[in-house]
Parts: C-alpha cells; structure tokens; sequence
C-alpha cells in the first residue's frame, strides 16, 4: 500500500477559508482530473462534454508544480487500480483529520473532488452504502459537472453544479439543475447571471454555506486563464447581452 496521505495539508483556498470560519475546519482531496493518469480512466466523466479540461485549476497554486502533479497521479492511480486499498487509507485519513477537528474545537468539513468529479454516493466502504453514511459526523461538499447526481437523501453532503456554455446542450441545463450554479469567469464578477444574484465564491470554499438560488462566481485561475472553449465566461458578452 502506498506511503502517503490522501487528504492534502495544503490549499491556499482551505487556509482563506480556515482563517475566516470560525465554526468549520475543512480539507480538500486532490486527485489528477479527467483521464490525465492514465489516458483511458476519466475521473470526470463530464469533461469532455463541459470541456473544462484545460481550463482546470488542477494547475492552480500549488497544482503548478510537478512532484504536486505526480502526487496527484499517484494517487489516482491507487484509486483505479485498488479501489479497496484506496478506501482503506482515505478511511484512515479522515479519522486523522477528525482527530484534528477535535483538537481545534471545530465541525469538520471536507471536499472529496477538488480536481475530481468521482460519484462518491455510490462507493461502499467498510459494510456502510458510501463514506458519508460511515461518517455523518462530517459535513462533505462539492462541485459536480455531472446533473444526474441526485444526493438530497443524503443530509451531510451538499453539490454545487459547475456550469459550462462549450456545449449547448449542456448549457441549456442551468435552469434545470436544482443545485447552486458555479460560473467561472474570465476578470471580475457580474453582479448577476442569468437571473441569478452572483456571490464571491473566492472568499472561502465552503459552499454549503451559500444561500440556495446563487451563482457561485469564481475567477478563471491556472490554465483557466486562456481558456476559449465556452466553460470560462468572458464578461465582456455578458454586459453586450444584457445591453
């Protein structure tokens, strides 16, 4: 079994957000999006369709530096290739950071997917139906690419939907999708998008603390930045469509 932790230590975003919450304490897994372990297993099954591969922040902050990107890989690697193993340590992993929770005085509060888009929901681990009914103690959030996932009937885990417009069918969902929408854009935040109030998701990343019926606005980051493909919005034809 490999030697090193699942959950990252590290994340300029987490520490904004540690910083400023008072009442959680979160941490993020980090794995290699898409099919970039391999070359054949995505980790994101939308991505194609959505088009965010490029444009991912899997190259944001510390994601610019290679022994982070082959950690990643790495560790996608074990997921793929021993799924039973991998559950093992993530296991492991989140008592460690439960334990850490404890000594802080904080709830805990943890992102699976943070360069993923892995259905969680449907992995048992340790006899339990997924990792979220083992431990209910722990407030999981997330973004997702894929509209089908359906997670209401689980009470500690809250989805954001990532929006993209590089496809059109798959742009037509935003009205359909229930879930607070996520939009990257290329400079600075709308105040509104598609009908929707647009919050700062910058501040902090704990998105089950959003009010529902928001754009989460992000800024483009990483490859992002030159991203043409649709899935980062430029404003510039957001203020022509509204003029």
């Amino acid at each position: 079994m490999p030697n090193y932790n699942i959950i990252s230590q590290g994340s300029t975003k987490i520490a904004k957000s540690n910083k400023i919450q008072d009442k959680y304490f979160s941490r993020i897994v980090y794995l290699a999006p898409d099919d970039l372990a391999d070359g054949k297993n995505t980790l994101c099954p939308y991505a194609k369709i959505a088009k965010c591969s490029e444009a991912c922040l899997n190259t944001a902050g510390m994601g610019k530096f290679s022994n982070v990107q082959q950690s990643r890989i790495k560790k996608s690697l074990w997921f793929i290739n021993d799924r039973s193993g991998f559950m093992t340590a993530l296991v492991k992993d989140v008592r460690t950071f439960l334990r850490e929770c404890d000594r802080l005085g904080k709830l805990p509060a943890l992102r699976l997917n943070g360069t993923s888009d892995i259905q969680w929901e449907t992995i048992e681990v340790e006899g339990h139906t997924n990792i979220f009914e083992l431990f209910p103690q722990i407030q999981f959030y997330d973004y997702t690419k894929i509209p089908t996932r359906k997670v209401e009937h689980i009470p500690n885990y809250h989805l954001t939907w990532s929006y993209s417009e590089a496809n059109d069918k798959y742009a037509t969902l935003f009205d359909k999708v229930s879930n607070n929408k996520a939009v990257v854009f290329r400079d600075a935040l709308p105040t509104m998008f598609r009908g929707l109030k647009v919050i700062d998701g910058d501040k902090h990343d704990m998105r089950f603390l959003d009010k529902s019926r928001v754009v989460v606005g992000l800024v483009a980051k990483g490859q992002g930045k030159k991203d043409t493909s649709g899935f980062v919005i430029d404003n510039n034809i957001i203020a022509r469509a509204m003029a």
